[in-house]
Order: structure tokens, then C-alpha cells, then sequence
């Protein structure tokens, strides 16, 4: 392949001058750097003015976005021309979600009730409709989960692999109408009609139990990656299948266990539609990277794009109009990108010297640019950029309650954990503040496999403006640092994972950043687990834990019948590798229980938890509460009400803001002297 990589950082010796900035009325904006210091714990948890990113139509001639009315995100298209917007899709029940250019004229888009697509097992969304850009011509191609319920059928979601291109109003989707074995994820692909509904059956001859489809630029079904279970074992193997073309058989090209972490991930085909290219962890690597893959000898081959320190198995970059393939987007401890085409690692460079210190990704269509720049300090600017005029225009502001308002910045910091492994992590430090025994909140993600995500974090950001240190470590078990910093964590709840989160607080206190006296551990689903659990293994060391919705009992995961973790295929395999096999890990399994070890928590505890969540069901929550109070232990106890796994409504998440600011300053704040 052959493919110059252009790291975007190193792209700015390609060009002249930065842009100038300027707003749509010609002025230069402006930052009062005296704005009022103290930001409404409410704005903070606010919903975004805007629903995810614009997304430009094929032609860059129009840009669909999401925005609010009367408090649901509604579906509105602007003519970039006249700057006009016009609503096309809105619902007084339920947020529009998810949209998609079909093509120049219509577009695609789900509903759900949250602002995240994850939450609609709890909220009954779901569904795929279409609309023309004027709002015409609605036509609804599949049910929500709420309609599936209603009339007492199988919910079979509906999920968009790629438009058909040019004028066509057809998608390729992928669904499991069939009725096929969907435990974990067998899928059929369709060619659908988004005007008249009709679809076709594409995948007649599916070569097994796929989960993911590639289509090649000629919109032909080329690779399918399938995942079943091996019998007697209970082990999950990935099997990669290929075919030349759409008359050519399926064959496998490979196989390998899931939790031997080398399974691939088939990215895309380059516009020759001979070039696969895909990422794994081949010949022994640690970290995921990109290679084209050599159908000849069956293995991989060149490897084009490789990382340090995370892996790299994001999102490759098209230019349907110039039918390029542009580079690789994908996350270490800040979003990045590797091109492979001079003229976009030019653009990138343009705006990223215009809007320095910003993460900035853009989307390109003919003369017209979409630019998105975010970062902690940020929560999403949108720029216009006309590659004619040379002016790049401030359009909206995600949260525009921030303009002129001072966040705080989030610093990338490494420290190494006692036996010597790297921990890479984020610091949220106050403004205008010496960085000096500051009080510290321990905020741990969930998962655990899982990560933190660079930029504006709402809870972070809140505890920053009141004066406190935040502290996001990546303790081991986190995913997207390479396969030994995931597996080092692997049955190690309560032990090595938990003793990454107290060494990160032990260097900060080192450095003298931190008051060892004033520090406090906070997190959900997992992170709630290690504040229950870091209470009682460092009773000394925290001074207050705030739990939502977090695991207080290993075995739960798996007992809990109601739960969406009990008897799944993935919990049946990695499940029990990762955190622990009912069956003959019980004494692990008791010995690292928050609620078996309940009588060493001495410090107060706030807990919240959605009423009606599946992943984390309430009887976590309730049986920790009932020993905590058995036992004379101060607990602030929330349920929020038709909830799931984390809040979706607007007026919760600032009611648990608000909650949590005040307990966290009773504890170790400016109440607690």
C-alpha cells in the first residue's frame, strides 16, 4: 500500500499563517477574562445546545443538527447558503438521535429518551425513521423497543452500515430479522429502500454467526466478522470470513480466541476495493495496530499506522468525493489522528493553528469545512470554514453557558504503581489556584473495561471551580492501552486494580499537590465498587466515597437473574476471566465483596442508584445501604426514578451535581474545618 503516514501534529511545517477567526457579523470575538468566577453547579449538567456534532451533507451544501425545544432535541437542517434552519423531525416524548445524511435531500435518524443511543434498552427508543431535508415524506422503517413491546413482538434493532452513494434513497443496514441465534449479535444484511420501507436480503448465503459487516466501495458485502461459542469450553472464537466478490464464496481468512486478546478488526477497503485494511494485535504485539492485510499469504502485511502507547483500531477517514482514503482517527490520553493525504494533514494543521490548544476534527465537502474544536476547558465550538473566502466563523457553541467563562484545564500525568507498572491518568487542577495541598476526589470509571475520555467532564469541571483536585486514573483492566495493561487486571478487584488508585493519590500527596487529609473517592458502576471497596481496604486514607450505581458484590454480576450481565455468552467467557468464576473463584470473589467487607468502613457514603436499571440492578445499592446503617455509618441514599444505568434526565443530573458538591464539601471542603 505504500501509504505516507502524516501525524496531524507534525503537519503545521506544511503551511503558511493561521486563519484569522472571525464571527458571521465580521467582528473578532471577544473573552472577558473578568467574568464572574463562580459557574451554577446546574450549568455544569446542563444539556448540550446541541445534540451531538452537524453533520454536512454529501454536497456540504446543507447541515443537519440537533438542538433543543421545549426540552427534547429536535431534528433541523440549515442551509449554509442563507444560514437558514427549518425543523424536520421532532417528537414531544422523545429526543431525536443518531441523524444521517441518506442523501442530498433525506436523512435517517432514531429516537430514545436519554442523549445517549445506550440508553435505549432502559427507555424503549430505538427505531430507524427517514425524512426529506424539507420534512417531507416521513416514513418510519422499523420499530422502537417501546412499539415492539406495545404489540407484543421481538424488538429487532436496525443499525446503518453505509448509504448506497450518489441520489440513491437506499441504506445498507444490518438487522436480525431472520430470527437467527442473536446471543452474540448474528446479523443479516438488507438493502433498504428509505422511501417506500422495502428491503432485500443481501446476505442469503451468511457464512456463520456475524457481528460485523464490511461492505467495499462498490456497496458489495466482503467480510464478515462472526463470533460463536466453542463447544465445551465456553470459549468464544472469532472467525473472519472474505469473499472476492458478490458471486464468490465465503471463505474464512482467520480465527482466534477473544480472550487471547488477537482477534481483528477489519476496518475498511481502500478505493480499489482490493485493499483490506485491519487492526490487531498479529505476531505478538501489545498494542492494536494497522495493517493491510495480504490475502496472498493469508496474514497480515505492511503495517501503516502504529502507536506508542494505546492502541489503535479507530475509524478509518473517506473522501467519497475524491474518493481517497485520508487517514486513521482514533484516542491515547487525547484524540488524534494520522493522515495519509497531504491536503487533509494540510487543512488540520490550518485549524489547529487557528484554535490552538483545542482538539479539532472537521468534516470536508467540497468548498465547505464543518470544524469541531473541543478540550476540557471547552465543551464544543462549531466553526464554518469556505476554503474560497479563507475565513474560518465561530457558528455555535455546544454549551453556550461557558462562553467567557474560565474551565479547568486537564492535564495527562503517568505515575508508576507499586509493582512498577505505568498508570497514565488525568488531573483536573483548579484555576488561578497554587497546585499545593489541594483536596483531592479520587474519580474512578467504570467498567472496569473501559476508559476515561479526554475533554469537558461535567463532574470533574464542577469540583475544579469549587477549589479541588481531580484525579482520573487508568488503572490496570482499562482498555486501549495495549493488552498487558488490560489483562494485568484481570481477576485483581479490590487488589492491584484498587492499589493503581491509592498509588495515584500517594504520588500526588508526594508532590505535595494533595492535603493527605482532605481526599475522597467517587465513581459509578465500577468506580462506585472501588470507592465502597477503597473505604474499606484504606479506611484511613479517604475521608468520604460517593457510589452511583456502582457494583457492591462480584457475585452479583453474575446471581442477579434481572441483570443484563447474568448467563451471556461474553460473561459465560471473558466474564469470569476477567472478574472472577462463581464457580470456583468464591473465595476471591467473597474476600473482595465491598458488602462482606462493610464493617471496615468507617467514613460517610452517599449512594444513588436508577430504579430501573439492568446492568447495576438497585439490590446492589440496597443491601450495601441496609449493613451500612446497621452498623451506625453515616449514608445520603438517592434513587432516582425511572432511571437506568446513569442518569438521562437534565433535571437529575443537576439534582445529583448539586448533591454531590455538598457532600463533598461537608466532608473534605471548606464546611469540613
Amino acid at each position: 500500500m505504500k501509504q505516507k503516514l502524516i501525524p496531524a501534529l507534525l503537519a503545521a511545517a506544511l503551511l503558511g499563517p493561521a486563519l484569522s477567526v472571525s464571527a458571521a457579523d465580521g467582528s473578532t470575538p471577544t473573552v472577558n477574562v473578568n467574568a464572574e468566577r463562580q459557574i451554577p453547579i446546574a450549568d455544569f449538567f446542563k444539556k448540550p445546545q446541541f445534540g451531538g456534532l452537524p453533520i454536512l451533507s454529501p454536497d456540504g451544501k446543507n447541515m443537519a443538527v440537533l438542538t433543543p425545544r421545549n426540552g427534547r432535541f429536535v431534528l433541523a437542517v440549515i442551509d449554509l447558503e442563507t444560514r437558514q434552519p427549518k425543523v424536520v423531525a421532532s417528537d414531544p416524548d422523545w429526543n431525536i438521535s443518531a441523524p444521517m445524511w441518506v442523501n442530498n435531500k433525506r436523512l435517517v435518524f432514531g429516537i430514545t429518551k436519554g442523549s445517549d443511543e445506550t440508553l435505549e434498552k432502559n427507555d424503549g427508543g430505538g427505531g430507524l425513521y427517514a425524512v426529506d431535508r424539507d420534512g417531507a415524506n416521513f416514513r418510519k422503517l422499523s420499530a422502537s423497543i417501546q412499539e415492539a413491546r406495545a404489540s407484543n413482538v421481538a424488538f429487532k434493532p436496525v443499525s446503518v452500515l453505509k448509504r448506497a452513494g450518489g441520489d440513491s434513497n437506499d441504506l445498507f443496514v444490518v438487522d436480525n430479522a431472520r430470527g437467527r441465534d442473536a446471543a452474540l449479535g448474528a446479523s443479516d444484511v438488507f438493502r433498504l429502500d428509505t422511501t417506500t420501507g422495502r428491503r432485500t436480503l443481501l446476505t442469503f448465503d451468511n457464512p456463520g454467526k456475524v457481528n460485523g459487516w464490511l461492505l467495499d466501495h462498490a456497496n458489495v458485502v466482503r467480510v464478515g466478522s462472526s463470533m460463536d461459542v466453542e463447544a465445551g469450553t465456553k470459549r468464544i472464537r472469532q472467525t473472519v470470513f472474505y469473499r472476492d466478490g458478490e458471486n464468490s464464496p465465503w471463505k474464512p481468512i482467520y480465527s482466534a480466541y477473544i480472550d487471547e486478546g488477537k482477534d481483528m478488526d477489519p476496518l475498511g477497503f481502500d478505493f480499489d476495493n482490493k485493499t483490506l485494511l485491519v487492526a490487531g494485535r498479529f505476531n505478538g504485539r501489545d498494542k492494536m495496530a494497522v495493517f493491510v492485510w495480504d490475502f496472498a499469504n493469508n496474514k497480515p502485511g505492511e503495517m501503516i499506522a502504529e502507536h506508542p502507547q494505546a492502541d489503535i483500531n479507530g475509524n478509518l477517514l473517506f473522501d467519497e468525493q475524491r474518493r481517497k482514503l485520508v487517514g486513521v482517527a482514533f484516542q491515547s490520553m487525547v484524540d488524534e489522528l494520522y493522515y495519509f493525504d497531504e491536503d487533509y494533514a494540510k487543512m488540520q494543521a490550518t485549524l489547529d493553528a487557528s484554535l490552538p490548544g483545542q482538539q479539532v476534527s472537521f468534516s470536508w465537502r467540497g468548498d465547505h469545512v464543518v470544524a469541531v474544536a473541543h478540550s476540557a476547558t471547552n465543551p464544543g465550538q462549531i466553526y464554518f470554514f469556505d476554503t474560497e473566502k479563507k475565513v474560518l466563523e465561530p457558528v455555535f457553541s455546544m454549551r453556550p453557558q461557558f462562553d467567557n467563562k474560565k474551565l479547568a484545564p486537564q492535564t495527562v500525568i503517568n505515575y508508576a504503581a507499586r509493582d512498577g507498572l505505568d498508570i497514565p491518568a488525568y488531573l483536573t487542577l483548579p484555576v488561578d489556584r497554587p497546585a499545593k495541598a489541594l483536596p483531592l476526589v479520587a474519580y474512578i470509571h467504570g467498567g472496569p473495561h473501559a476508559r476515561d475520555q479526554p475533554g469537558y467532564e461535567p463532574l470533574a469541571q464542577m469540583l475544579a471551580s469549587r477549589g479541588y483536585a481531580v484525579l482520573q486514573p487508568q488503572f490496570r483492566m482499562s482498555t486501549g492501552f495495549g493488552w498487558k495493561h488490560h489483562t494485568a487486571g484481570w481477576k485483581q478487584w479490590g487488589m492491584a486494580m484498587q492499589d493503581d488508585i491509592t498509588d495515584g493519590v500517594a504520588a500526588l500527596v508526594k508532590q505535595g499537590v494533595v492535603d493527605p487529609k482532605r481526599v475522597c473517592i467517587m465513581g459509578a458502576s465500577y468506580g462506585g465498587y472501588a470507592t465502597m471497596y477503597g473505604l474499606a481496604k484504606d479506611p484511613d486514607l479517604y475521608k468520604c466515597g460517593v457510589n452511583f450505581v456502582g457494583v457492591t458484590d462480584i457475585n452479583l454480576l453474575f446471581s442477579v437473574s434481572w441483570s443484563d450481565t447474568s448467563n451471556s455468552p461474553i460473561m459465560d467467557d471473558l466474564g469470569v476471566r476477567m472478574h472472577g468464576d462463581p464457580k470456583t473463584d468464591q473465595a476471591y470473589m467473597k474476600s473482595r465483596s465491598a458488602l462482606e467487607n462493610v464493617g471496615r468502613i468507617k467514613a460517610p457514603v452517599l449512594m444513588a442508584y436508577g430504579s430501573e436499571d439492568v446492568r447495576v440492578p438497585l439490590i446492589h445499592g440496597e443491601r450495601m445501604r441496609d449493613l451500612l446503617l446497621k452498623q451506625g455509618n453515616s449514608v445520603e441514599w438517592m434513587v432516582m426514578t425511572g432511571e437506568g444505568h446513569g442518569w438521562a434526565k437534565e433535571s437529575n443530573n443537576i439534582k445529583w451535581g448539586e448533591a454531590v458538591m455538598n457532600f463533598i464539601e461537608r466532608n473534605i471542603g471548606s464546611a469540613a474545618k
